[in-house]
């Protein structure tokens, strides 16, 4: 569901939020649900003035019922593990916030205990499933941006998708398990469905992601001397296959070996950039670079 855009940000609330809203509402928990809501949007807030304290500029929110997804533009900044450990990180430290703020209200006698059990179970819930290691979750980004400098972005990526895969099947499997046993755990099993979703429409854009890093990198400004990666590779190694182990915070140098004359020549990061925006240039052989010199 669409809502009105704020400041160039564009809001959008997933179906199954607004359904299960809705159906609450002649039900007792809407209160709860609207509890929920309002912890996941301050959640997400958090992102936002993280993101926006960096300069990037948000181009639309996404408010699910574990959490959100916020899209950034990255402009001239580029793509910094650092600045993408923060943004996540901001979001479960705001929900163990409000958890601190509840039990002092409780304290003080402001607020009732059963809404200040609830408000303080679903603050728990929001930040210890968002900080669980696999991606679009806050963890996943975080474990992305650990293994992004020494793996490069895209198998960074693969490697966080690839633990969402896991936790969701153990998510499903422990709910599955619980019902079997006798216990009702449907939002164990929702969390598990939701994740496995989440990822799988992941993984259908690893290459769009990829893209968008590397556009990224190919705009960004150099404030700061970087480290040198280098890679090596053979004329016949497709371009594609080289940018997909670029990595944020380093300028790469790609040494290539021409197997027919045993000859070594070299790619600049920039020409390996410049040379993927022209049509159909991501899968040509690397040799083709030098001929277009």
């Amino acid at each position: 569901m669409n809502m009105a855009a704020y400041k160039g940000m564009r809001w959008k609330v997933h179906p199954l939020f607004v359904g299960l809203m809705a159906l609450s509402y002649w039900t007792p928990y809407f209160q709860q649900m609207v509890l929920l809501f309002g912890c996941v949007l301050l959640h997400e807030l958090a992102h936002v003035a993280a993101a926006v304290s960096y300069g990037y500029r948000v181009k639309t929110i996404e408010i699910l019922p574990f959490g959100g997804v916020a899209r950034l533009e990255h402009g001239s900044l580029g793509w910094h593990p650092k600045h993408e450990t923060v943004i996540a990180i901001v979001g479960p430290l705001t929900n163990f916030l409000i958890l601190f703020l509840v039990i002092l209200l409780q304290q003080l006698n402001w607020i009732h205990d059963a809404t200040a059990s609830y408000l303080a179970e679903i603050n728990l819930m929001l930040a210890f499933f968002n900080l669980l290691p696999a991606l679009p979750l806050d963890g996943g980004r975080i474990l992305r941006a650990a293994y992004s400098c020494t793996l490069g972005f895209q198998k960074a990526t693969v490697v966080a998708i690839t633990m969402a895969f896991v936790l969701s099947a153990c998510l499903m499997s422990l709910g599955l398990l619980a019902l079997w046993a006798g216990f009702v755990q449907v939002g164990m099993v929702t969390l598990g469905a939701f994740l496995l979703t989440a990822a799988w429409q992941l993984r259908k854009q690893i290459q769009y992601d990829t893209i968008r890093f590397l556009d990224a990198k190919r705009r960004q400004r150099f404030a700061r001397p970087l480290p040198v990666r280098s890679l090596a590779a053979t004329a016949n190694t497709p371009l594609l296959k080289v940018l997909s182990q670029f990595a944020p915070d380093a300028y790469h140098v790609v040494y290539v070996k021409d197997q027919a004359t045993q000859n070594m020549r070299i790619l600049m990061e920039e020409d390996l950039l410049e040379a993927a925006r022209r049509p159909g240039a991501i899968r040509m052989p690397l040799g083709q670079i030098f001929e277009g010199d």
